[in-house]
């Protein structure tokens, strides 16, 4: 399957939640993080994708976090980290990650409100994440503030 590219229509997510019942398509922008708990790159980037949450709360853009584990490894993933994002799942055989061509995590996709995908950051970007977290600020009204503080041992990229 070939990786989707700015401006394709996104096939319906048919995700689960962790009760393994069906979500329904989500209305409006949204941002989808896919990770699985084992993988480092993804352990660097989700306390960063968290913020990124927060400073989306109460604006235009859902954010998600769609874990390709079960959830009792995502919980304990989250728990660890400390991050409180809504989380959905891609369970094994990885069905919505194979429609949408994901080969690696973490894939980050940010989708317009017209379901076609905008973006898609593959791996860890220290300056993609920057900008979704100032424009997940900017349409929840809030300031951008910086993503990363300081002392944090943020990379420039570390692939997924």
């Amino acid at each position: 399957v070939a990786v989707l590219t700015p401006g394709s229509s996104l096939p319906l997510l048919s995700l689960v939640d962790a009760g393994g019942g069906a979500t329904a398509p989500v209305a409006g922008e949204a941002l989808y993080g896919f990770f699985k708990t084992t993988c480092p790159t993804c352990q660097l980037a989700w306390p960063f994708f968290d913020r990124i949450g927060q400073r989306a709360s109460g604006g235009t853009r859902s954010v998600f976090a769609v874990s390709q584990d079960d959830p009792g490894q995502t919980r304990a993933f989250n728990e660890q980290l400390g991050v409180g994002l809504p989380t959905l799942f891609d369970p094994e055989p990885w069905p919505v990650s194979e429609a949408l061509g994901i080969e690696s995590v973490p894939t980050f996709l940010r989708v317009a409100a017209d379901g076609k995908l905008r973006e898609t950051v593959v791996g860890f970007d220290r300056q993609k994440l920057q900008e979704l977290a100032a424009e997940a600020a900017s349409l929840s009204g809030r300031p951008a503030g910086g993503l990363y503080q300081p002392g944090e041992i943020v990379p420039a990229f570390k692939p997924g």
